[in-house]
C-alpha cells in the first residue's frame, strides 16, 4: 500500500510505536492545522500542558482536511482543527465522541498596500470577492484542502463566482508560504488573523478586510475520536488535553494569546462546556 507523505512522517514519530508502547508512553499525537502552529500558539500551549500533566504532545500540522483524514485513519489521538462541516460529519458518522468548540478567530483578506481591487474597509464578502474576481491583482489561494481553503471556496460560492484565469494562483501549501507568495506577487489572499499577524513583518501585505460579520468567523474545535472505533488510541490522555484547554490553565493561555506579541488578544475564547 502506498502511504501519503504525512502518514509516512507519522510512522517515524516516537508516538507511533507498538500497541504496548502506545498505551504506556505518556505521549499523544495531535493532528492539527498549520495556523495554530504558524501563529505560535502551540509553542505556548504544548509546553504548559506537558508541565501540567507530564504528557507530551507530538503535533502534526497540516491542512484541516488532511488532519481530519488522519483522524479517520486512526493516525492521531486528538484533533484540533477549524473545519466545522468536516468535524460535524465525523461526529455524525460516529467517528468522534466529543467535539468542543473552543475559540473563534476571524478570516481576513490581505493584499498590496496600493489595493488595486479597492476592497479596503469592505465588510460584505460578496462585494469583496466580486471585486477580487475582476483580476486587477493576483489572488493567491492555499489550494491545500485546509480549513482556510475550504472557507475560501464557500465565500466564492456564496458570491456566485467560480475563480479561474491567470490571476488566480493555487500554491498547495500552508498559510505562511501562501502569504509569502502573495507578498512577492503583490496579490491578495484569505488568511487567518493570527498567522497573518505573526508573518506580517516579513511580507509586503496589509490587512484590508477585517470584519466582525459572522461570514468571516473562523471557528476552532478540539475533537476526541471514538474508543469503540479506534481502541488502539490513547483516549484518556487525549481527554486530558481537552480538559486542559476548556477548564484548565490552557484556557487562560488561549484568552491571553496575542496580547503581548501583537498588542491584542487574537481569539474570542468560548465559554467552557458544563
Amino acid at each position: 500500500m502506498v502511504r501519503s507523505p504525512v502518514v509516512l512522517a507519522l510512522l517515524v514519530l516516537p508516538a507511533l510505536g507498538s500497541g504496548a508502547c502506545r498505551r504506556s508512553e505518556p505521549r499523544i499525537v495531535m493532528a492539527t492545522t498549520t495556523s495554530v502552529r504558524d501563529c505560535g500558539l502551540l509553542d505556548e500551549l504544548l509546553p504548559a500542558f506537558e508541565r501540567e500533566t507530564g504528557i507530551k504532545v507530538a503535533p502534526v500540522a497540516v491542512g484541516s482536511g488532511e488532519a481530519l483524514r488522519l483522524g479517520r485513519d486512526g493516525n492521531a489521538d486528538l484533533l484540533f482543527t477549524h473545519d466545522p462541516d468536516g468535524e460535524k460529519a465525523m461526529l455524525e458518522e460516529g467517528l468522534l465522541v466529543r467535539r468542543e468548540e473552543l475559540m473563534r478567530g476571524r478570516f481576513v483578506v490581505v493584499g498590496p498596500p496600493s489595493d488595486p481591487a479597492g476592497i479596503r474597509g469592505l465588510e460584505d464578502p460578496a462585494e469583496v470577492f466580486a471585486r477580487l474576481a475582476q483580476g486587477k491583482a493576483p489572488f493567491v489561494s492555499r489550494g491545500d484542502d485546509s480549513g482556510t481553503h475550504r472557507k475560501e471556496h464557500k465565500l466564492w460560492k456564496a458570491a456566485g463566482l467560480e475563480p479561474s484565469g491567470a490571476w488566480y494562483l493555487e500554491v498547495g501549501a500552508g498559510m505562511v508560504h501562501t502569504l509569502r507568495v502573495a507578498g512577492e506577487r503583490q496579490g491578495y489572499c484569505l488568511a487567518d488573523t493570527a498567522t497573518f499577524l505573526q508573518a506580517r513583518p516579513t511580507v509586503a501585505l496589509e490587512l484590508l478586510v477585517d470584519s466582525g460579520r459572522t461570514e468571516w468567523t473562523n471557528l476552532y474545535a478540539v475533537s476526541l475520536l471514538s474508543p469503540e472505533r479506534y481502541p488502539e488510541l490513547r483516549h484518556e490522555w487525549a481527554a486530558k488535553f481537552v480538559e486542559f484547554v476548556t477548564h484548565g490553565p490552557g484556557r487562560e493561555i488561549l484568552v491571553q494569546f496575542g496580547a503581548a506579541k501583537f498588542g491584542r488578544p487574537v481569539f474570542d475564547v468560548l465559554p467552557p462546556p458544563p
